[in-house]
């Protein structure tokens, strides 16, 4: 009938097959490589120290993450979920590990925190196992987690001479111990923009539990997200914890045009070539409130997606 050679035709057509159920298991697909929670399935702990971080616990969280992600996109319908959400999808198991009363059963189900500690994605287990070591935190991996998955901005490779993960002192926390890389001029031209993000997801462990304490001593989970908006704008927005963290990122114009290029990049299975594709997506997110089911929609009605040579 010629519909889908007209815009409108096209849009009729991706609607319909948004509210297709396969919508919602692409979208949660998206999410796991988005946020590479898939790699809580393979990513090692040492059970010494993490007791209990078996298959079915992974399992939970990858699925939290998976149900968050679809739940923004296709029932809240707010890209600021993704990052402020005060709450989460869970079952009885991750419950119990996150220490979340009240919740029984296999199956998952939207829960409300109890409290602010965790906030979006950045409270998952899936990105805060994924984000340690085996044996500890990370607030470099967590860190640039935020900068590249979440704002999209990249680092060159460290030097050769690069320093690595200081040893394990039981006198001193993480943040003391990483505390050198700020320190030293030779490390602090990436480190600047690292580690200060990265120190504020400390209130948790390398297994996503809440904690207070770090070899005895209280938990500073105060971070900076400092040059949001790219890399050396010399601005600071400092946070106390993962929900004000969340918020800044919400409202950042960087992570909203990163969220689209995730998209695009996910649905074209190839980095952008420049942003002519990348600006117009955007323009029409932007315009319809932050709602990313239109990031979807935009990219199917962009030219370079539906025009072949």
């Amino acid at each position: 009938s010629g519909e889908l050679a007209r815009p409108d035709g096209i849009e009729r057509k991706a609607r319909r097959l948004l509210a297709s159920p396969r919508a919602r298991a692409t979208i949660a697909t998206f999410a796991e490589q988005w946020l590479g929670a898939e790699n809580v399935r393979s990513v090692e702990k040492n059970d010494q120290v993490y007791p209990g971080f078996d298959a079915p616990l992974r399992a939970s969280m990858l699925e939290e993450t998976r149900a968050l992600v679809v739940g923004a996109f296709f029932d809240a319908r707010s890209s600021r979920d993704l990052f402020t959400a005060n709450y989460t999808y869970l079952d009885e198991r991750l419950a119990r590990h996150y220490g979340i009363p009240g919740v029984t059963g296999t199956d998952v189900r939207r829960v409300q925190y109890p409290d602010a500690t965790r906030a979006g994605v950045l409270g998952h287990g899936s990105v805060l196992a994924t984000t340690a070591h085996s044996d500890q935190t990370s607030p470099i991996r967590r860190g640039l987690f935020v900068r590249r998955r979440l704002l999209c901005q990249e680092f060159a490779p460290p030097p050769p001479n690069a320093g690595g993960v200081p040893k394990v002192d039981p006198n001193a926390t993480t943040r003391e111990r990483f505390a050198q890389h700020t320190q030293n001029p030779f490390c602090k031209s990436c480190h600047q923009y690292i580690d200060g993000v990265g120190f504020g997801f400390e209130a948790f462990d390398g297994a996503g539990r809440f904690r207070t304490s770090d070899s005895g001593k209280p938990i500073d989970a105060a971070g900076d997200m400092n040059d949001v908006e790219g890399f050396g704008k010399n601005t600071h927005a400092p946070f106390s914890d993962l929900s004000a963290l969340g918020r800044t990122l919400a409202e950042s114009d960087a992570a909203k045009t990163c969220l689209v290029k995730q998209y695009v990049r996910f649905a074209r299975g190839r980095l952008e070539e420049g942003n002519c594709a990348v600006d117009g997506i955007k323009r029409r997110f932007l315009d319809k409130g932050g709602d990313p089911q239109e990031i979807v929609l935009g990219t199917i009605l962009s030219p370079d997606f539906t025009v072949r040579r």
